[in-house]
């Protein structure tokens, strides 16, 4: 309480502050160019459908929303086919990621992803970290009237999924938003309930002579998962043999019937900026400012479970039940200065400061972890040069075990022309995840301490984008010191193959990846096709790392307005593939994934049947999932035990106010 308090009164103390200013400051925010592809992407939209926006109301273009790098783009209520892809839980494409049966479950990743911005250790609990909100990924709004958003949609069973959210500005200069996202869904199989509660607010603001400026935010989140372990061997072959008696999937076994797993973090978040130079002229880009960035943040993991299980070996003696709590506490403090030349381009200098504590088993008596305190020194530049921009950043840990290394450069053409192209190197080195060196639990056979190094990843990648063609993109990786979770079911013999007990390991041989994607949709008059195709390869000494040799996602649809132009609407059929491969396994005492090299899946088809429409700003969704499985066999899963999702006919909607 008492850390709370003081963030509060520092929180005042700034806005009791920021009133005092009295210089100009012309925000030039740092390019990403990601971003501005999005905003490209966005203006075209905006050229080509007409937001219905009431003419007494602000140009749509005037509601901004700002993310992590100050970057900004508009607020987009057109309906296109990329907003079909996103409606789902995660609001996002989750096109190279393979859902599990119930909503609110975690993902199997179908290609191998890295940050390669980050030199923080890896997020521990993975299974977490595809619906855990990062501060990276939090928006600020700018709006000139009151804005909300609320978003429904229907789950498997006894439940939904909603996000409501609504921003408004107290001044011209001062903005906020606030929204709440919350799911239940009991599902189709035993002890499977999920649910989750988002919490965020976030506040940003520019003084009126704009030499002060902060971005501030607050993240709440929960996530409840009933774990099942998955089906066991005799409900697997129920499953597969079609078996009319078990189209009722709550009837076929499952490997646990009373364990849970609790996630949940609370982060504080604080980004302000004071500029020290005070500009000539308008026409004038010479800036000089100074800035600081605090964030703190708790996570919590919990695995419960009534009794010891068989499939994870015997308990400490004295103990009748399963209650294993880590907690992670992290305090990052970034001093940066920021210059922007017209000669020199943009430089920002960061001095890192990052304090974390971890505790494994911290309800018992035998609880470990560690406790240290970090510092970095990164430098990151952006210039334009000879019609392109050139983007570096350079961090390196200037003592302790944890931090990590990161080179990171882009150059991207900036001249609109029939071909864009994009080249990056990216060489970074990175702790796994804190739970790979310490763990602690009532299962006897769930504890270690392991000395372990930082995983090392160069890769170079390039990107093409052909307007008329296609877009390309192509990643060349190594990857030193690979960290995964196996099972001692992978020693053993097949006829004791059912334990879930994990095992770290870390390669001492390097594994090389190659990564070729390519995009283009074709339009033919109202008809489209969107088609994504990913081909992957991994050269290594075993299955370490096992991905799908193909993905690919295509799309047909119909697009047209009816009713004397007041509904926009879509129709069309979506069919996904994966080529079959060694798919990991799902593990739920340490939330995480292990490696298995026993059973394939993949090889199935998935054919989704949706209609969406639109009508002003309310954009309406009806998806029939997974069409196909009632005639194309009970072969899809989502990892070995783990069938995937079956029919499933779903409706939602994401409806915009302007006040």
């Amino acid at each position: 309480m008492k850390f709370y308090s003081f963030f509060i009164i520092i929180i005042f103390s700034s806005l009791s502050f920021l009133y005092s200013q009295d210089n100009d400051f012309n925000q030039d925010p740092q390019l990403i160019e990601d971003e501005v592809e999005k905003k490209n992407i966005l203006l075209n939209n905006f050229k080509k459908k007409k937001d219905t926006l009431n003419s007494r109301l602000p140009n749509i273009s005037k509601y901004l929303i700002i993310d992590f790098n100050r970057d900004s783009t508009y607020l987009d209520t057109t309906l296109t086919i990329k907003k079909h892809y996103k409606f789902n839980y995660l609001r996002r494409d989750n096109f190279e990621l393979l859902k599990y049966s119930n909503i609110g479950q975690t993902y199997n990743e179908l290609t191998h992803n890295f940050d390669f911005l980050s030199f923080f250790p890896k997020f521990s609990f993975s299974s977490k970290n595809h619906a855990y909100l990062k501060s990276n990924e939090v928006k600020y709004f700018q709006v000139p009237t009151p804005l909300t958003e609320l978003l429904f949609k229907t789950v498997m069973k006894q439940g939904q999924h909603t996000d409501a959210f609504f921003s408004s500005n107290i001044s011209e200069k001062l903005n906020f938003s606030i929204a709440f996202k919350g799911l239940r869904s009991l599902g189709n199989y035993q002890n499977i309930l999920s649910g989750s509660k988002q919490f965020r607010f976030t506040t940003k603001y520019n003084s009126s002579n704009n030499r002060y400026n902060f971005k501030l935010h607050f993240v709440s989140q929960g996530f409840e998962n009933q774990e099942n372990g998955g089906l066991i061997a005799e409900s697997i072959s129920n499953f597969e043999s079609k078996d009319p008696l078990f189209n009722e999937r709550s009837k076929l076994s499952v490997k646990f019937e009373d364990a849970e797993n609790y996630f949940s973090s609370k982060r504080y978040y604080l980004d302000h900026q004071f500029l020290l130079t005070r500009k000539k002229d308008s026409t004038q880009k010479n800036s000089f400012s100074i800035g600081h960035r605090f964030e703190y943040e708790t996570i919590n993991n919990t695995y419960e479970q009534e009794q010891a299980s068989e499939f994870y070996g015997t308990i400490k003696s004295g103990l009748n039940g399963i209650n294993d709590k880590s907690e992670i506490k992290t305090t990052l403090n970034e001093f940066y200065t920021d210059l922007n030349s017209n000669l020199l381009g943009k430089i920002q200098i960061i001095y890192t400061n990052y304090n974390y504590k971890y505790k494994s088993n911290s309800l018992s008596n035998e609880s470990d972890g560690f406790n240290q305190n970090e510092n970095a020194l990164s430098i990151k530049f952006n210039r334009n040069i000879f019609g392109h921009h050139l983007k570096a950043i350079v961090s390196n840990g200037l003592f302790g075990d944890r931090l990590g290394n990161l080179i990171n450069t882009t150059i991207v053409s900036n001249k609109q022309k029939e071909l864009k192209y994009k080249f990056g190197l990216n060489i970074s080195s990175k702790h796994p995840g804190f739970y790979y060196e310490t763990y602690g639990s009532s299962y006897n056979n769930l504890n270690w301490n392991n000395s372990i190094k930082k995983e090392k990843i160069r890769n170079v990648f390039l990107k093409f984008q052909f307007n008329k063609f296609v877009d390309l993109r192509i990643d060349l990786r190594t990857i030193e010191n690979y960290t995964y979770f196996s099972s001692i079911a992978t020693t053993l013999p097949s006829s004791i193959d059912k334990t879930l007990i994990p095992v770290v390991n870390q390669l001492d041989s390097s594994l090389y990846y190659l990564k070729l994607k390519l995009d283009k949709e074709f339009k033919f008059g109202k008809f489209a096709i969107d088609n994504s195709f990913v081909y992957q390869n991994v050269n290594q000494k075993g299955d370490y790392l096992n991905l799908p040799e193909f993905i690919s996602r295509n799309t047909f649809y119909y697009s047209n307005t009816i009713l004397k132009g007041a509904m926009f609407f879509q129709t069309g059929i979506s069919l996904k593939y994966f080529s079959k491969y060694f798919a990991n396994e799902y593990n739920p005492a340490l939330s995480s994934f292990h490696v298995q090299n026993q059973k394939k899946i993949g090889g199935f088809p998935l054919i989704d049947l949706f209609v969406n429409a639109k009508i002003k700003q309310t954009r309406l969704f009806l998806k029939a999932e997974h069409f196909n499985s009632t005639f194309t066999g009970n072969n899809f899963y989502s990892s070995p035990s783990y069938p995937y999702r079956d029919f499933i006919i779903r409706f939602g909607l994401v409806w915009n106010f302007f006040n």
